[in-house]
């Protein structure tokens, strides 16, 4: 893939400034075809940016394609654009399956022109915010140049736009949807990994996940008064060993 240069409206803060000149200039989403797939992506968005230049985290890429394979189960938990989806959606192949949740409603039309554009028909799409309780929860909104950093917690200085979505557990969820075990899950939701985890304890504790790429995100949960310690602390009485630290943290256990 060549490289492209950093789009100057990402550089301009506060963010919301850049996104009003974004619609003033009229930049629009557009296709590309990529090592890892095609996507219709906000070229003026960090998203969208990293796939331009090198693709988006390769070492989540990376995990994806060590732990996954034919067959297997994998959950998108803050699926965002859907990238990693897809890729997993040809690892895993017809007979597997890819769940991915992501509460936004502004992102489930390119979700699907995702799915649409890769041929990937082993994916299902749940627009859910996921934590520790079912109810309505609601949604800061981030700029469109960090869709990613939208979350049920709002870190910015500025006020953002809400939106009111569905939230349940993640085991309410996975226990309507999945049957079977799951090879990998995904989660980067903003700091709302406390919740989601302790939300449902016997899904890590009764061996139904195999394995984490986890995105901690320490001082979010410490302005909420959480900790990313207990976390891990949690995660290893389960059994479950870290096996890499790159920006996401990878824990896996020997499931019979």
């Amino acid at each position: 893939m060549k490289k492209h240069r950093k789009h100057w409206l990402l550089s301009i803060r506060p963010a919301f400034i850049g996104s009003a000149l974004k619609r003033l200039l009229r930049v629009k989403r557009r296709v590309v075809e990529t090592d890892n797939g095609i996507f219709f992506i906000d070229p003026a968005s960090n998203f969208g940016n990293g796939v331009l230049e090198s693709g988006y985290e390769p070492e989540m890429t990376e995990t994806l394609n060590s732990l996954l394979g034919e067959g297997d189960t994998f959950v998108d938990l803050g699926a965002n654009e859907g990238y990693f989806s897809i890729i997993a959606s040809k690892i895993v192949g017809n007979s597997g399956k890819v769940i991915s949740i992501e509460p936004q409603s502004r992102l489930q039309s390119v979700i699907f022109r995702n799915m649409s554009e890769n041929k990937a028909f082993n994916i299902d799409v749940f627009q859910r915010a996921i934590s520790d309780h079912i109810g309505i929860a609601s949604l800061s909104l981030l700029p469109d140049m960090n869709t990613g950093g939208s979350g049920l917690f709002c870190a910015t200085k500025y006020s953002v736009p809400k939106e009111n979505v569905p939230q349940v557990t993640l085991a309410h969820l996975l226990n309507q949807t999945c049957k079977d075990k799951i090879r990998l899950l995904k989660m980067d939701i903003e700091g709302f990994e406390y919740e989601a985890i302790f939300g449902s304890e016997n899904y890590f504790i009764n061996d139904i996940i195999e394995n984490i790429a986890l995105e901690l995100h320490p001082t979010l949960l410490e302005r909420r008064g959480k900790s990313a310690e207990e976390i891990l602390h949690f995660l290893q009485k389960c059994g479950y060993v870290i096996n890499k630290n790159f920006k996401t943290l990878v824990l896996s256990k020997k499931i019979s």
